[in-house]
């Protein structure tokens, strides 16, 4: 995972980084303070480790449900679906995502116009408190596998 902070009005492709000149990364523990986003690294590899992770994850969340969310350029109507992705908003439960495959951002904002970009990758487990306004678009490859965590059934959702 990369974080940094986004340039004030991003111009152009919303998938490339956007990092104000000079760029200014900051870490996970400056992300959580700054924003209460919880980051974790899952081994997806190791079985027994990520199962121990996600565990944690869904017990401390409540979690109930999960669905797999496949973002490609395949889908139905896609540039209309990244349009609705990129629009800002806020949910009324943590957003709870595992990239499975590929790669994407999430963009998060902790003070009005004030834009903080978060790129997971295979294996990035990023928890976004509830009520804090975001929101997603992939990189330039247009992919991205996502694992997703509710507290309840989400209307939409498959499963």
């Amino acid at each position: 995972m990369q974080i940094w902070h986004m340039e004030p009005f991003p111009c152009g492709d919303r998938r490339l980084p956007h990092h104000v000149f000079p760029p200014k990364k900051i870490t996970t523990t400056q992300l959580g303070a700054l924003a209460g986003v919880q980051y974790y690294k899952v081994d997806l590899e190791d079985t027994a480790s990520m199962k121990k992770r996600l565990s944690a994850v869904k017990t401390e969340k409540n979690v109930t449900f999960t669905d797999v969310f496949t973002v490609s350029e395949t889908m139905l109507d896609f540039d209309d679906k990244m349009e609705q992705f990129y629009e800002a908003q806020t949910q009324k439960e943590d957003v709870i995502s595992l990239v499975v495959e590929g790669t994407c951002y999430y963009d998060v904002e902790p003070e009005d116009d004030s834009w903080i970009r978060v790129q997971l990758e295979k294996g990035d487990l990023i928890v976004i408190p509830k009520g804090l306004s975001h929101r997603f678009t992939t990189t330039p490859q247009n992919f991205v596998k996502i694992q997703r965590f509710f507290s309840r059934k989400v209307e939409g959702t498959q499963g």
